[in-house]
């Protein structure tokens, strides 16, 4: 089993602060919408360059251009990304 913290807050900074304070009792973060929206990918890029042994999901929840949004993240350092179960 492993412990996924979802980080659904709107910036960089306090995303930070927060994976700092539990990083050595989770496994996962996730790297919410809310923040993905008001920071872009460089959420995922700051968050896995800071904390490089936790695996990070970008919640996306992709719908269209489904392998290019994927290898975007994945190029920002994500492990895992969401997607709609109808995309390509």
């Amino acid at each position: 089993m492993k412990l996924q913290l979802a980080l659904d807050l709107v910036n960089i900074p306090e995303a930070l602060e927060v994976v700092k304070e539990v990083q050595e009792h989770i496994d996962v973060v996730e790297i919410g919408t809310p923040v993905v929206i008001n920071e872009g990918l460089r959420a995922v890029q700051e968050i896995k360059s800071a904390f490089p042994n936790l695996t990070v999901l970008a919640d996306l929840k992709i719908m269209d251009a489904g392998a290019y949004e994927v290898m975007k993240a994945s190029e920002a350092g994500a492990d895992i990304v969401t997607v709609l179960g109808v995309t390509e």
